[in-house]
Protein backbone atom coordinates (compact mmCIF):
# COMPACT_ATOMS: atom_id res chain seq x y z
CA UNK A 1 0.00 0.00 0.00
CA UNK A 2 3.01 2.15 -0.11
CA UNK A 3 2.98 3.68 -3.12
CA UNK A 4 -0.85 5.52 -2.17
CA UNK A 5 -0.16 9.13 -0.85
CA UNK A 6 -2.68 9.79 1.70
CA UNK A 7 -6.05 8.44 2.31
CA UNK A 8 -8.42 6.95 -0.95
CA UNK A 9 -11.63 8.76 -1.40
CA UNK A 10 -13.77 6.20 -1.68
CA UNK A 11 -17.32 6.99 -3.33
CA UNK A 12 -20.85 5.18 -2.34
CA UNK A 13 -24.26 5.69 -2.24
CA UNK A 14 -26.15 5.81 1.03
CA UNK A 15 -27.79 2.40 0.15
CA UNK A 16 -27.59 0.01 3.53
CA UNK A 17 -27.12 -2.95 1.53
CA UNK A 18 -24.17 -1.45 -0.70
CA UNK A 19 -22.67 -0.19 2.35
CA UNK A 20 -22.74 -3.30 3.91
CA UNK A 21 -20.99 -5.46 1.13
CA UNK A 22 -18.51 -2.39 0.63
CA UNK A 23 -17.13 -2.88 4.68
CA UNK A 24 -17.42 -6.76 3.95
CA UNK A 25 -14.88 -6.40 1.16
CA UNK A 26 -12.64 -3.41 2.47
CA UNK A 27 -12.12 -5.42 5.37
CA UNK A 28 -9.90 -7.69 3.26
CA UNK A 29 -7.59 -4.97 3.02
CA UNK A 30 -6.37 -3.71 6.84
CA UNK A 31 -3.56 -1.55 5.16
CA UNK A 32 -5.69 0.70 3.29
CA UNK A 33 -6.34 4.25 4.56
CA UNK A 34 -9.33 5.09 3.21
CA UNK A 35 -12.75 8.15 4.06
CA UNK A 36 -15.77 6.44 2.83
CA UNK A 37 -17.66 9.34 1.59
CA UNK A 38 -21.40 8.35 1.43
CA UNK A 39 -23.69 10.18 -1.30
CA UNK A 40 -27.42 11.95 0.30
CA UNK A 41 -30.59 10.90 -1.13
CA UNK A 42 -31.56 9.34 -4.29
CA UNK A 43 -29.39 11.20 -7.19
CA UNK A 44 -31.49 9.50 -10.17
CA UNK A 45 -32.98 12.80 -11.38
CA UNK A 46 -29.13 14.30 -11.28
CA UNK A 47 -27.35 14.92 -14.96
CA UNK A 48 -23.91 14.79 -15.25
CA UNK A 49 -21.30 14.74 -18.22
CA UNK A 50 -17.82 13.16 -18.69
CA UNK A 51 -16.30 13.39 -22.47
CA UNK A 52 -19.96 14.14 -24.03
CA UNK A 53 -21.52 11.27 -22.06
CA UNK A 54 -24.50 11.82 -20.61
CA UNK A 55 -24.62 10.10 -16.95
CA UNK A 56 -27.60 9.14 -14.56
CA UNK A 57 -28.10 7.95 -11.41
CA UNK A 58 -24.62 6.26 -10.75
CA UNK A 59 -23.12 8.39 -13.47
CA UNK A 60 -23.99 11.58 -10.64
CA UNK A 61 -21.48 8.93 -8.35
CA UNK A 62 -18.97 9.07 -11.18
CA UNK A 63 -19.00 12.77 -11.69
CA UNK A 64 -17.25 12.81 -8.27
CA UNK A 65 -14.35 10.63 -10.36
CA UNK A 66 -13.95 13.07 -12.91
CA UNK A 67 -14.10 16.41 -10.43
CA UNK A 68 -11.29 14.82 -8.77
CA UNK A 69 -13.53 14.89 -5.12
CA UNK A 70 -12.84 10.52 -4.75
CA UNK A 71 -10.63 8.22 -6.21
CA UNK A 72 -12.69 5.39 -6.74
CA UNK A 73 -16.51 4.23 -6.71
CA UNK A 74 -17.97 1.61 -5.53
CA UNK A 75 -21.57 0.23 -6.37
CA UNK A 76 -22.87 -2.62 -6.62
CA UNK A 77 -22.38 -4.75 -10.10
CA UNK A 78 -25.81 -4.70 -11.31
CA UNK A 79 -25.96 -0.98 -11.32
CA UNK A 80 -23.03 -0.48 -13.71
CA UNK A 81 -23.61 1.26 -16.83
CA UNK A 82 -23.14 -0.42 -20.11
CA UNK A 83 -20.76 0.30 -22.18
CA UNK A 84 -18.80 2.47 -19.12
CA UNK A 85 -18.51 6.18 -19.71
CA UNK A 86 -15.06 7.10 -21.56
CA UNK A 87 -12.39 7.86 -18.98
CA UNK A 88 -13.43 5.56 -16.47
CA UNK A 89 -12.69 1.91 -15.39
CA UNK A 90 -13.44 -0.96 -13.34
CA UNK A 91 -10.25 -2.16 -11.40
CA UNK A 92 -11.77 -4.36 -10.12
CA UNK A 93 -15.06 -7.00 -9.41
CA UNK A 94 -15.45 -8.15 -5.88
CA UNK A 95 -17.49 -10.83 -4.96
CA UNK A 96 -18.95 -10.16 -1.37
CA UNK A 97 -22.20 -12.65 -1.45
CA UNK A 98 -21.85 -16.36 -0.57
CA UNK A 99 -19.71 -18.82 -3.33
CA UNK A 100 -21.03 -19.02 -6.26
CA UNK A 101 -21.99 -22.91 -7.33
CA UNK A 102 -21.60 -23.70 -10.78
CA UNK A 103 -23.16 -26.84 -11.61
CA UNK A 104 -24.23 -28.01 -15.20
CA UNK A 105 -26.34 -31.15 -15.03
CA UNK A 106 -28.82 -32.64 -17.95
CA UNK A 107 -32.19 -31.91 -15.96
CA UNK A 108 -31.41 -28.67 -15.71
CA UNK A 109 -30.02 -27.97 -19.00
CA UNK A 110 -32.96 -29.78 -20.90
CA UNK A 111 -35.99 -27.91 -18.97
CA UNK A 112 -38.23 -25.96 -21.03
CA UNK A 113 -38.19 -22.95 -18.53
CA UNK A 114 -35.23 -22.43 -16.28
CA UNK A 115 -36.17 -21.27 -12.92
CA UNK A 116 -36.34 -17.57 -12.68
CA UNK A 117 -32.73 -16.07 -12.08
CA UNK A 118 -31.42 -13.40 -10.42
CA UNK A 119 -29.30 -10.62 -11.94
CA UNK A 120 -25.89 -12.49 -13.57
CA UNK A 121 -24.07 -9.63 -11.57
CA UNK A 122 -25.97 -9.96 -8.30
CA UNK A 123 -23.63 -10.35 -4.87
CA UNK A 124 -20.72 -8.52 -6.69
CA UNK A 125 -19.44 -5.35 -6.01
CA UNK A 126 -17.80 -3.22 -9.18
CA UNK A 127 -14.56 -0.62 -7.99
CA UNK A 128 -14.39 1.70 -10.45
CA UNK A 129 -12.12 4.60 -10.98
CA UNK A 130 -10.09 7.14 -13.57
CA UNK A 131 -8.26 5.44 -16.33
CA UNK A 132 -4.88 4.77 -15.88
CA UNK A 133 -4.83 4.41 -12.36
CA UNK A 134 -2.07 1.51 -12.27
CA UNK A 135 -1.61 2.41 -8.12
CA UNK A 136 -5.38 1.57 -7.28
CA UNK A 137 -5.71 -1.47 -9.46
CA UNK A 138 -2.84 -3.42 -7.79
CA UNK A 139 -4.56 -2.50 -4.43
CA UNK A 140 -7.21 -4.39 -5.45
CA UNK A 141 -5.63 -7.11 -8.00
CA UNK A 142 -5.39 -10.09 -5.83
CA UNK A 143 -9.55 -9.38 -5.04
CA UNK A 144 -10.35 -9.38 -8.26
CA UNK A 145 -12.42 -12.55 -9.41
CA UNK A 146 -12.43 -11.52 -13.07
CA UNK A 147 -9.58 -13.63 -13.31
CA UNK A 148 -11.36 -16.80 -12.02
CA UNK A 149 -14.46 -16.30 -14.89
CA UNK A 150 -13.70 -18.83 -18.02
CA UNK A 151 -13.48 -17.47 -21.88
CA UNK A 152 -16.65 -17.84 -23.98
CA UNK A 153 -15.37 -18.79 -28.20
CA UNK A 154 -18.21 -18.01 -30.78
CA UNK A 155 -17.38 -20.42 -33.16
CA UNK A 156 -18.79 -20.20 -36.56
CA UNK A 157 -19.30 -23.56 -38.18
CA UNK A 158 -20.40 -22.35 -41.44
CA UNK A 159 -23.27 -23.76 -43.39
CA UNK A 160 -23.08 -27.34 -42.09
CA UNK A 161 -20.17 -29.10 -44.08
CA UNK A 162 -17.75 -29.63 -41.68
CA UNK A 163 -14.56 -29.63 -44.02
CA UNK A 164 -15.66 -25.70 -43.52
CA UNK A 165 -14.47 -25.60 -39.87
CA UNK A 166 -11.62 -23.09 -39.44
CA UNK A 167 -7.97 -24.37 -38.16
CA UNK A 168 -9.67 -21.64 -35.01
CA UNK A 169 -12.86 -22.61 -34.76
CA UNK A 170 -11.29 -26.63 -34.46
CA UNK A 171 -8.35 -25.59 -31.66
CA UNK A 172 -11.24 -23.72 -29.65
CA UNK A 173 -13.71 -26.60 -29.60
CA UNK A 174 -10.71 -29.03 -28.97
CA UNK A 175 -9.96 -26.86 -25.82
CA UNK A 176 -13.25 -26.51 -25.04
CA UNK A 177 -14.88 -27.95 -21.57
CA UNK A 178 -18.32 -27.08 -22.30
CA UNK A 179 -20.12 -26.80 -26.24
CA UNK A 180 -23.04 -25.39 -26.28
CA UNK A 181 -24.30 -25.70 -30.21
CA UNK A 182 -27.16 -25.29 -32.47
CA UNK A 183 -28.94 -27.78 -35.41
CA UNK A 184 -27.60 -26.74 -37.96
CA UNK A 185 -24.01 -28.74 -38.12
CA UNK A 186 -22.95 -32.08 -38.41
CA UNK A 187 -23.50 -33.93 -35.14
CA UNK A 188 -21.18 -37.02 -35.52
CA UNK A 189 -18.39 -34.08 -36.47
CA UNK A 190 -18.61 -33.30 -32.89
CA UNK A 191 -18.42 -36.06 -30.96
CA UNK A 192 -14.41 -36.32 -31.84
CA UNK A 193 -14.87 -33.29 -28.84
CA UNK A 194 -14.00 -34.30 -25.19
CA UNK A 195 -16.00 -31.09 -23.93
CA UNK A 196 -19.89 -31.66 -22.27
CA UNK A 197 -22.32 -30.77 -25.31
CA UNK A 198 -25.51 -29.18 -25.11
CA UNK A 199 -28.04 -28.53 -27.63
CA UNK A 200 -29.25 -24.97 -27.61
CA UNK A 201 -30.38 -24.86 -30.85
CA UNK A 202 -33.38 -22.68 -32.86
CA UNK A 203 -35.97 -23.12 -35.62
CA UNK A 204 -39.17 -21.64 -36.30
CA UNK A 205 -41.71 -21.62 -33.45
CA UNK A 206 -39.47 -24.86 -32.39
CA UNK A 207 -37.23 -23.20 -30.25
CA UNK A 208 -35.06 -25.52 -27.02
CA UNK A 209 -34.22 -22.23 -25.25
CA UNK A 210 -34.82 -18.69 -25.46
CA UNK A 211 -31.89 -16.53 -26.38
CA UNK A 212 -32.07 -14.66 -23.12
CA UNK A 213 -31.75 -18.16 -21.48
CA UNK A 214 -29.03 -19.20 -23.89
CA UNK A 215 -26.95 -16.19 -22.98
CA UNK A 216 -27.42 -16.87 -19.06
CA UNK A 217 -26.41 -20.83 -19.80
CA UNK A 218 -22.83 -19.38 -21.35
CA UNK A 219 -22.25 -16.55 -18.31
CA UNK A 220 -23.04 -19.52 -15.76
CA UNK A 221 -20.44 -21.70 -17.28
CA UNK A 222 -18.03 -19.09 -18.20
CA UNK A 223 -18.55 -17.94 -14.07
CA UNK A 224 -17.81 -21.32 -12.84
CA UNK A 225 -14.18 -21.35 -15.03
CA UNK A 226 -15.20 -23.21 -17.39
CA UNK A 227 -13.59 -22.76 -21.13
CA UNK A 228 -16.72 -22.39 -23.05
CA UNK A 229 -17.44 -22.67 -27.04
CA UNK A 230 -20.58 -21.58 -28.46
CA UNK A 231 -20.90 -23.11 -31.68
CA UNK A 232 -22.95 -21.58 -34.25
CA UNK A 233 -23.80 -22.83 -37.61
CA UNK A 234 -22.87 -20.51 -40.55
CA UNK A 235 -21.06 -16.95 -39.13
CA UNK A 236 -21.52 -16.01 -35.31
CA UNK A 237 -22.05 -12.14 -36.50
CA UNK A 238 -24.54 -12.79 -39.42
CA UNK A 239 -28.07 -13.52 -38.24
CA UNK A 240 -27.37 -15.89 -35.37
CA UNK A 241 -27.40 -13.78 -32.68
CA UNK A 242 -24.23 -13.40 -32.17
CA UNK A 243 -23.96 -9.53 -31.45
CA UNK A 244 -26.84 -10.38 -28.15
CA UNK A 245 -24.72 -13.05 -26.97
CA UNK A 246 -20.83 -10.74 -27.54
CA UNK A 247 -22.69 -8.22 -25.59
CA UNK A 248 -24.23 -9.92 -22.97
CA UNK A 249 -20.83 -11.59 -21.83
CA UNK A 250 -18.76 -8.08 -22.23
CA UNK A 251 -21.42 -6.62 -19.81
CA UNK A 252 -20.78 -9.40 -17.45
CA UNK A 253 -16.83 -9.18 -17.80
CA UNK A 254 -16.79 -12.61 -19.40
CA UNK A 255 -13.79 -12.45 -21.61
CA UNK A 256 -15.17 -13.26 -25.50
CA UNK A 257 -13.21 -14.47 -28.83
CA UNK A 258 -14.96 -14.81 -32.34
CA UNK A 259 -13.86 -17.42 -34.63
CA UNK A 260 -15.14 -16.20 -37.95
CA UNK A 261 -17.01 -19.29 -39.87
CA UNK A 262 -18.82 -19.36 -43.09
CA UNK A 263 -21.47 -17.92 -44.11
CA UNK A 264 -24.50 -19.31 -45.56
CA UNK A 265 -24.81 -16.16 -47.45
CA UNK A 266 -21.26 -16.46 -49.13
CA UNK A 267 -20.90 -20.43 -49.55
CA UNK A 268 -24.01 -20.39 -51.69
CA UNK A 269 -22.02 -18.61 -54.52
CA UNK A 270 -19.12 -21.38 -53.90
CA UNK A 271 -21.40 -24.55 -54.08
CA UNK A 272 -23.57 -23.35 -56.81
CA UNK A 273 -20.37 -21.74 -58.81
CA UNK A 274 -22.63 -18.43 -59.16
CA UNK A 275 -21.17 -15.76 -58.31
CA UNK A 276 -22.90 -13.01 -55.68
CA UNK A 277 -20.95 -10.03 -57.69
CA UNK A 278 -19.65 -10.02 -61.68
CA UNK A 279 -18.62 -7.15 -63.46
CA UNK A 280 -20.79 -5.78 -65.29
CA UNK A 281 -23.51 -7.47 -64.03
CA UNK A 282 -23.89 -6.97 -60.35
CA UNK A 283 -21.52 -4.64 -58.20
CA UNK A 284 -23.14 -4.90 -55.40
CA UNK A 285 -24.73 -7.06 -53.03
CA UNK A 286 -26.90 -7.11 -49.43
CA UNK A 287 -27.69 -9.90 -47.22
CA UNK A 288 -31.36 -9.28 -45.54
CA UNK A 289 -33.24 -11.80 -42.99
CA UNK A 290 -36.35 -12.91 -44.61
CA UNK A 291 -38.32 -14.32 -40.96
CA UNK A 292 -39.57 -11.22 -40.19
CA UNK A 293 -42.88 -9.64 -41.62
CA UNK A 294 -40.87 -6.46 -41.88
CA UNK A 295 -38.29 -7.01 -44.32
CA UNK A 296 -36.82 -3.98 -45.88
CA UNK A 297 -35.98 -4.88 -49.73
CA UNK A 298 -32.43 -2.50 -50.59
CA UNK A 299 -31.82 -0.98 -53.71
CA UNK A 300 -28.95 -3.74 -54.56
CA UNK A 301 -27.99 -5.72 -57.57
CA UNK A 302 -28.24 -8.86 -55.92
CA UNK A 303 -29.94 -9.60 -52.73
CA UNK A 304 -29.39 -12.36 -50.79
CA UNK A 305 -31.72 -13.56 -48.20
CA UNK A 306 -31.56 -15.52 -44.86
CA UNK A 307 -34.59 -17.85 -43.26
CA UNK A 308 -36.59 -16.47 -45.86
CA UNK A 309 -38.12 -19.89 -46.35
CA UNK A 310 -41.82 -19.17 -45.01
CA UNK A 311 -42.00 -15.27 -46.09
CA UNK A 312 -40.46 -16.08 -49.72
CA UNK A 313 -43.97 -15.32 -51.31
CA UNK A 314 -43.91 -11.95 -49.33
CA UNK A 315 -40.04 -10.80 -50.19
CA UNK A 316 -40.90 -11.34 -54.12
CA UNK A 317 -44.07 -9.15 -54.09
CA UNK A 318 -41.62 -6.68 -51.90
CA UNK A 319 -38.84 -7.01 -54.31
CA UNK A 320 -40.90 -6.31 -57.32
CA UNK A 321 -43.09 -3.11 -55.44
CA UNK A 322 -39.28 -1.88 -54.46
CA UNK A 323 -38.74 -1.67 -58.49
CA UNK A 324 -37.32 -4.91 -59.49
CA UNK A 325 -38.51 -6.41 -63.13
CA UNK A 326 -41.05 -9.44 -62.09
CA UNK A 327 -38.70 -11.17 -64.80
CA UNK A 328 -35.36 -11.40 -62.36
CA UNK A 329 -34.14 -14.89 -62.32
CA UNK A 330 -34.15 -16.35 -58.48
CA UNK A 331 -32.50 -19.44 -56.96
CA UNK A 332 -33.37 -21.45 -53.81
CA UNK A 333 -30.74 -23.82 -52.26
CA UNK A 334 -31.86 -26.03 -49.59
CA UNK A 335 -29.17 -27.70 -47.12
CA UNK A 336 -26.14 -25.76 -48.68
CA UNK A 337 -22.69 -28.17 -49.21
CA UNK A 338 -24.30 -30.55 -47.60
CA UNK A 339 -24.37 -34.25 -49.93
CA UNK A 340 -28.71 -33.60 -50.32
CA UNK A 341 -28.13 -29.70 -51.17
CA UNK A 342 -30.99 -29.11 -53.81
CA UNK A 343 -31.02 -26.22 -56.11
CA UNK A 344 -34.26 -24.92 -57.58
CA UNK A 345 -34.95 -21.85 -60.23
CA UNK A 346 -37.41 -19.22 -60.45
CA UNK A 347 -38.25 -15.42 -60.81
CA UNK A 348 -39.64 -13.02 -59.39
CA UNK A 349 -42.82 -13.05 -60.59
CA UNK A 350 -43.68 -17.00 -60.45
CA UNK A 351 -41.86 -16.95 -56.56
CA UNK A 352 -45.00 -14.18 -55.74
CA UNK A 353 -47.60 -16.24 -57.32
CA UNK A 354 -46.85 -18.69 -54.40
CA UNK A 355 -47.90 -21.96 -56.53
CA UNK A 356 -44.95 -24.22 -55.41
CA UNK A 357 -43.43 -25.26 -52.35
CA UNK A 358 -39.69 -25.72 -51.10
CA UNK A 359 -37.68 -27.66 -48.75
CA UNK A 360 -36.55 -25.21 -45.64
CA UNK A 361 -33.85 -24.16 -44.61
CA UNK A 362 -33.45 -22.35 -47.74
CA UNK A 363 -31.27 -19.39 -49.01
CA UNK A 364 -32.69 -17.09 -51.27
CA UNK A 365 -30.62 -15.36 -53.99
CA UNK A 366 -31.94 -12.41 -56.28
CA UNK A 367 -30.10 -10.88 -59.05
CA UNK A 368 -29.34 -11.44 -62.94
CA UNK A 369 -26.06 -13.15 -61.31
CA UNK A 370 -28.09 -16.44 -61.41
CA UNK A 371 -28.81 -16.17 -64.87
CA UNK A 372 -25.04 -17.18 -65.06
CA UNK A 373 -26.03 -20.62 -64.59
CA UNK A 374 -27.79 -20.91 -67.63
CA UNK A 375 -26.20 -18.32 -69.87
CA UNK A 376 -22.55 -16.67 -70.97
CA UNK A 377 -21.47 -13.46 -69.59
CA UNK A 378 -22.35 -11.92 -72.82
CA UNK A 379 -25.93 -13.10 -72.62
CA UNK A 380 -26.73 -11.59 -69.27
CA UNK A 381 -24.68 -8.75 -70.11
CA UNK A 382 -26.82 -7.47 -73.02
CA UNK A 383 -27.99 -3.98 -73.03
CA UNK A 384 -31.70 -2.99 -71.65
CA UNK A 385 -33.36 -1.16 -74.00
CA UNK A 386 -36.49 1.71 -72.89
CA UNK A 387 -38.56 1.72 -76.33
CA UNK A 388 -41.09 4.45 -76.20
CA UNK A 389 -42.95 3.48 -79.83
CA UNK A 390 -45.92 1.37 -80.30
CA UNK A 391 -43.76 -1.54 -81.41
CA UNK A 392 -40.47 -2.89 -79.52
CA UNK A 393 -40.02 -5.99 -81.80
CA UNK A 394 -37.09 -4.66 -83.34
CA UNK A 395 -34.90 -4.60 -80.27
CA UNK A 396 -35.34 -8.02 -79.23
CA UNK A 397 -32.60 -9.40 -80.55
CA UNK A 398 -30.46 -7.03 -79.13
CA UNK A 399 -30.74 -7.01 -75.53
CA UNK A 400 -33.15 -7.14 -72.99
CA UNK A 401 -36.73 -4.53 -73.90
CA UNK A 402 -38.48 -2.87 -71.53
CA UNK A 403 -41.60 -1.71 -73.84
CA UNK A 404 -43.19 1.45 -72.89
CA UNK A 405 -45.37 3.12 -75.38
CA UNK A 406 -45.93 6.55 -74.86
CA UNK A 407 -48.01 7.23 -77.88
CA UNK A 408 -51.61 5.45 -78.57
CA UNK A 409 -52.71 4.99 -81.88
CA UNK A 410 -56.99 4.92 -82.49
CA UNK A 411 -58.34 4.87 -86.33
CA UNK A 412 -60.77 8.48 -86.88
CA UNK A 413 -63.74 6.69 -88.00
CA UNK A 414 -66.20 7.77 -89.60
CA UNK A 415 -63.95 9.80 -91.98
CA UNK A 416 -65.74 11.52 -94.75
CA UNK A 417 -62.60 12.68 -96.39
CA UNK A 418 -60.87 9.26 -95.93
CA UNK A 419 -64.04 7.74 -97.59
CA UNK A 420 -64.10 10.55 -100.77
CA UNK A 421 -60.19 9.61 -101.66
CA UNK A 422 -60.49 5.76 -101.50
CA UNK A 423 -63.74 6.03 -104.08
CA UNK A 424 -61.12 8.06 -106.40
CA UNK A 425 -58.28 6.33 -105.83
CA UNK A 426 -57.24 6.42 -109.69
CA UNK A 427 -56.41 9.70 -109.37
CA UNK A 428 -53.05 9.17 -107.55
CA UNK A 429 -49.97 7.53 -108.71
CA UNK A 430 -48.19 6.51 -105.75
CA UNK A 431 -49.33 5.57 -102.05
CA UNK A 432 -46.84 6.13 -99.57
CA UNK A 433 -46.87 4.36 -96.19
CA UNK A 434 -45.32 5.89 -93.27
CA UNK A 435 -46.05 3.41 -90.53
CA UNK A 436 -47.67 -0.20 -90.40
CA UNK A 437 -50.54 2.03 -88.31
CA UNK A 438 -51.17 3.72 -92.04
CA UNK A 439 -51.09 0.09 -93.45
CA UNK A 440 -53.74 -1.23 -91.15
CA UNK A 441 -56.15 1.31 -90.60
CA UNK A 442 -55.83 2.34 -94.88
CA UNK A 443 -57.12 -1.45 -95.36
CA UNK A 444 -59.72 -1.45 -92.35
CA UNK A 445 -60.96 1.18 -94.21
CA UNK A 446 -60.50 0.11 -97.92
CA UNK A 447 -62.52 -3.09 -96.32
CA UNK A 448 -65.01 -1.29 -95.02
CA UNK A 449 -65.72 0.14 -98.48
CA UNK A 450 -65.97 -2.85 -100.10
CA UNK A 451 -62.66 -2.60 -101.88
CA UNK A 452 -59.61 -5.13 -101.12
CA UNK A 453 -56.08 -4.75 -102.86
CA UNK A 454 -57.11 -4.90 -106.59
CA UNK A 455 -58.35 -1.38 -106.20
CA UNK A 456 -54.04 -0.83 -106.11
CA UNK A 457 -53.17 -2.40 -109.14
CA UNK A 458 -52.44 0.68 -110.58
CA UNK A 459 -50.66 2.32 -108.17
CA UNK A 460 -46.84 2.35 -107.22
CA UNK A 461 -46.29 1.79 -103.54
CA UNK A 462 -43.64 2.88 -101.11
CA UNK A 463 -42.78 1.72 -97.83
CA UNK A 464 -40.89 3.99 -95.19
CA UNK A 465 -39.21 0.88 -93.27
CA UNK A 466 -39.42 -2.88 -92.93
CA UNK A 467 -41.68 -3.57 -90.29
CA UNK A 468 -44.34 -1.30 -92.33
CA UNK A 469 -43.51 -3.54 -95.78
CA UNK A 470 -44.12 -6.56 -93.42
CA UNK A 471 -47.61 -5.27 -92.79
CA UNK A 472 -48.14 -4.50 -96.77
CA UNK A 473 -47.12 -8.16 -97.51
CA UNK A 474 -50.02 -9.73 -95.31
CA UNK A 475 -52.08 -7.58 -98.11
CA UNK A 476 -50.17 -9.38 -100.73
CA UNK A 477 -48.36 -6.29 -101.51
CA UNK A 478 -44.35 -5.92 -102.22
CA UNK A 479 -43.48 -2.09 -102.28
CA UNK A 480 -41.75 -0.65 -105.47
CA UNK A 481 -39.82 1.91 -102.84
CA UNK A 482 -38.25 1.13 -99.50
CA UNK A 483 -35.30 3.53 -98.19
CA UNK A 484 -32.65 1.81 -96.27
CA UNK A 485 -32.39 4.70 -94.14
CA UNK A 486 -36.32 4.46 -92.66
CA UNK A 487 -37.19 7.93 -92.01
CA UNK A 488 -39.37 10.73 -94.59
CA UNK A 489 -35.40 11.96 -95.02
CA UNK A 490 -34.26 8.46 -96.23
CA UNK A 491 -37.24 8.37 -98.63
CA UNK A 492 -36.79 11.60 -100.44
CA UNK A 493 -32.67 10.65 -101.11
CA UNK A 494 -33.84 7.68 -102.24
CA UNK A 495 -36.32 9.31 -104.37
CA UNK A 496 -34.02 11.44 -105.68
CA UNK A 497 -31.07 8.89 -106.03
CA UNK A 498 -33.39 6.66 -108.71
CA UNK A 499 -34.40 9.83 -110.40
CA UNK A 500 -38.30 9.20 -110.05
CA UNK A 501 -40.35 11.50 -111.56
CA UNK A 502 -42.82 13.75 -109.71
CA UNK A 503 -46.37 12.47 -109.84
CA UNK A 504 -49.80 12.54 -107.45
CA UNK A 505 -49.04 10.82 -104.28
CA UNK A 506 -51.49 9.78 -101.17
CA UNK A 507 -50.02 9.55 -98.10
CA UNK A 508 -52.01 8.10 -94.81
CA UNK A 509 -51.33 10.65 -92.02
CA UNK A 510 -51.94 10.69 -88.47
CA UNK A 511 -52.95 14.10 -86.59
CA UNK A 512 -49.72 14.29 -85.53
CA UNK A 513 -47.70 13.64 -89.02
CA UNK A 514 -44.52 15.50 -89.94
CA UNK A 515 -44.30 17.93 -92.52
CA UNK A 516 -41.09 16.60 -93.50
CA UNK A 517 -41.96 14.37 -96.23
CA UNK A 518 -44.73 16.53 -97.47
CA UNK A 519 -42.75 19.74 -98.07
CA UNK A 520 -39.89 17.62 -99.64
CA UNK A 521 -41.82 16.73 -102.15
CA UNK A 522 -43.74 19.31 -103.07
CA UNK A 523 -39.63 21.31 -103.66
CA UNK A 524 -39.58 18.37 -106.00
CA UNK A 525 -42.49 18.98 -108.02
CA UNK A 526 -44.87 16.12 -106.43
CA UNK A 527 -48.60 17.20 -105.96
CA UNK A 528 -49.56 15.78 -102.26
CA UNK A 529 -52.69 14.89 -100.07
CA UNK A 530 -52.50 14.01 -96.81
CA UNK A 531 -55.68 12.52 -95.55
CA UNK A 532 -55.84 12.10 -91.35
CA UNK A 533 -57.17 9.19 -90.72
CA UNK A 534 -55.56 7.83 -87.45
CA UNK A 535 -54.69 9.92 -84.16
CA UNK A 536 -51.83 9.80 -82.11
CA UNK A 537 -51.95 10.69 -78.52
CA UNK A 538 -50.99 10.58 -74.61
CA UNK A 539 -51.60 7.47 -73.23
CA UNK A 540 -54.10 7.31 -69.60
CA UNK A 541 -52.37 6.08 -66.76
CA UNK A 542 -48.97 6.16 -67.58
CA UNK A 543 -46.63 5.85 -64.90
CA UNK A 544 -43.06 6.25 -64.37
CA UNK A 545 -40.65 3.23 -64.43
CA UNK A 546 -37.28 2.63 -62.61
CA UNK A 547 -34.65 3.66 -65.65
CA UNK A 548 -31.64 2.77 -63.25
CA UNK A 549 -30.70 -0.41 -65.19
CA UNK A 550 -31.49 1.40 -68.80
CA UNK A 551 -28.59 1.92 -71.06
CA UNK A 552 -30.70 2.66 -74.49
CA UNK A 553 -33.75 4.81 -74.73
CA UNK A 554 -35.90 4.27 -78.02
CA UNK A 555 -37.37 7.19 -79.63
CA UNK A 556 -39.39 6.02 -82.99
CA UNK A 557 -41.26 9.50 -82.99
CA UNK A 558 -41.30 13.33 -81.93
CA UNK A 559 -44.44 12.74 -79.94
CA UNK A 560 -42.89 9.66 -77.92
CA UNK A 561 -39.62 12.44 -77.00
CA UNK A 562 -42.73 14.91 -76.41
CA UNK A 563 -44.49 12.20 -74.29
CA UNK A 564 -41.35 10.94 -72.08
CA UNK A 565 -40.38 14.53 -70.88
CA UNK A 566 -44.22 15.09 -69.75
CA UNK A 567 -44.02 11.44 -67.65
CA UNK A 568 -40.45 11.78 -66.12
CA UNK A 569 -40.42 15.64 -66.21
CA UNK A 570 -36.76 15.65 -67.93
CA UNK A 571 -34.63 13.73 -70.49
CA UNK A 572 -32.14 11.67 -68.64
CA UNK A 573 -28.02 12.46 -69.18
CA UNK A 574 -26.22 9.39 -69.09
CA UNK A 575 -28.15 7.47 -71.47
CA UNK A 576 -28.02 6.61 -74.65
CA UNK A 577 -30.76 7.35 -77.25
CA UNK A 578 -31.74 5.86 -80.47
CA UNK A 579 -34.13 8.05 -82.88
CA UNK A 580 -35.90 7.33 -85.83
CA UNK A 581 -35.74 10.34 -88.37
CA UNK A 582 -33.72 13.41 -88.24
CA UNK A 583 -37.46 15.47 -86.84
CA UNK A 584 -37.03 12.86 -84.11
CA UNK A 585 -33.31 13.87 -82.97
CA UNK A 586 -34.12 17.32 -83.13
CA UNK A 587 -37.40 17.57 -80.95
CA UNK A 588 -34.85 15.52 -78.61
CA UNK A 589 -32.05 18.27 -78.96
CA UNK A 590 -34.86 21.18 -78.44
CA UNK A 591 -36.60 19.56 -75.33
CA UNK A 592 -33.01 18.70 -73.73
CA UNK A 593 -32.11 22.67 -73.84
CA UNK A 594 -35.43 23.90 -72.59
CA UNK A 595 -34.84 23.84 -68.82
CA UNK A 596 -37.29 21.90 -67.42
Amino acid sequence: MSNLVGKTKVICENNPSVLKKAAECFAQFPDLDYDLIQLEGEPEHLQAVHNGDPLTHTGSLLQFLSDRRGDIVVLAAPDLPFPLPRGFEVIALLDSGKPKDFSLNPEYINLEQLPEETDPLEGYLAIVALEEKPELKSVFEAADIRPNFGKVTLVGFGPGNSDLLTIGGDKALMKADIIFHDDLLDQEFCDKYAGEKFYVGKRKDCHSFRQDRINRLLFNAAQGGKRVARLKGGDPMVFAHGGEELEFLHRNFVQVEVIPGVSAGIAVAAYTQIPLTHRGISSSVAFVSGHSDSVQIPQTDTLVCFMGGFNMQMIARKAIASGKRGDTPVMLVHNISLPDQKEFFSTLEELAGGQQKYPTPIIIVIGKVVALRNNSELEVLKPVFLVTGTSAEKYNKLGTVIHQPLIEINRIDPNPELEHHLTHLYHFDWIFFTSRYTVQFFFEFLNHYGKDSRSLAHLKIASMGKLTTQALKKYGIIPDLEPADESSEGLIKEIVNKGIQAAHVLIPRSNLGLQVLPENLARLGWQVTRPTFYENKYPENLKKLDLSKVQTIVFPAPSCVTNFVRLYGELPKEKKFIFRGKETEKRFLELKQIPQ
